[in-house]
């Protein structure tokens, strides 16, 4: 499980949630090309389906932040928008 890294991060990161409020949450720093960082927070079963998915929680914060720097250029909400897509489509959910 991650540190808390609220109390390490600017007042201008941008949070992104992926999953409903309300539940047990992880949240991951990701540094995206020195220029920006982002608080990812989603569910722990997100979480939890991410590191199955990929093999291990060093490899899941790796895949996020690559998505994440595809689209770090562009405004938080589609950031946010788009890592909520590509969350989806690697569940195999996308389409249905």
């Amino acid at each position: 499980m991650a540190k808390d890294v609220v109390s390490d991060f600017p007042q201008r990161m941008p949070v992104l949630s992926p999953d409903e409020p309300g539940v047990d949450q992880v949240v991951r720093k990701i540094d995206c090309n020195q220029r920006r960082c982002f608080l990812v927070r989603m569910s722990q079963k997100t979480y939890d389906y991410l590191c199955l998915r990929l093999g291990n929680s060093h490899k899941a914060d790796c895949w996020l932040s690559s998505r994440i720097e595809e689209v770090d250029t562009l405004p938080d909400r589609t950031v946010e928008a788009y890592l909520r897509i590509m969350v989806r489509y690697l569940s195999g959910s996308a389409g249905r």
